[in-house]
Order: structure tokens, then sequence, then C-alpha cells
């Protein structure tokens, strides 16, 4: 059994699933719901979000409805191609990330909003102390 004792900077809830953002736009989210009830019947107090998409990306959580998206390009927050950020959890009902304009994006040859190589994003949630 762990130490309980110990102070640990992010530790995973495991009875939590990771969130897997698809990322297929420069324009569009796709609304993925975000299990609000689990998630703070767990007791989390943050999330790590991963990038392993070959682009900058966009992603940002919102309650209510899922016809309530808010914009996401340029007003949530912004993770680089194979980073990994740990941020205070908002605990949102939904979550929705865009690609980026940036030198190599590989956005779509034909000039829509598509990317040519879809990716994701990877949100863990979990707790520091």
């Amino acid at each position: 059994m762990a130490d309980l004792s110990r102070s640990f900077p992010f530790r995973r809830a495991l009875v939590i699933n990771p969130i897997i953002i698809p990322v297929t736009s420069l324009t569009a989210g796709s609304a993925v719901a975000v299990d609000a009830a689990a998630i703070k019947a767990a007791g989390v107090t943050s999330f790590k979000m991963c990038n392993p998409s070959p682009y900058w990306v966009w992603y940002r959580g919102w309650n209510g409805a899922i016809g309530s998206m808010p914009t996401i390009k340029e007003m949530g927050h912004y993770i680089a191609p194979g980073a990994t950020d740990i941020n205070t959890s908002q605990i949102p009902d939904w979550i929705a990330a865009v690609a980026a304009v940036e030198p190599g994006v590989p956005a779509a040859a034909d000039g829509s909003n598509v990317l040519t190589v879809p990716g994701r994003l990877v949100m863990i949630y979990g707790s520091g102390s």
C-alpha cells in the first residue's frame, strides 16, 4: 500500500479514465463530454493535458449544454506539440480543441480547415499535494 503521507506534485485519479479530445480542424472543435459528477466524487484537484499531436492546439472547457460551446481558438489554453501541462482543475461538462496555424502545422492541402493529419489531446485527472 502506498504511503499517503508523502507529497506528490501530481497523482493520477485511477477511477477516472483519461479523456481523449480529437483535434481534426483549424476552426471547429468536437465537443467531448466530461463526467463532472465522477470527477467531483473522486476529489480531484488538477488535470494533466498531453499533446501528442504534431502541432500547437487551443483547448477549452465549458459548463452547460453542448450547443453552448464558446470560442475555443485564441480563448482557451494553448499547448505545444509534444508538451504536457498540469493545471488546477475547473471540471467542465464539455471540452473541445482546435489546431493552430503555426509553422509546420499539417493543414489540409485543399485549403479546407480539416487537418490532413488528425490529432488528439489526452486529459488525465488527478491531485497534487
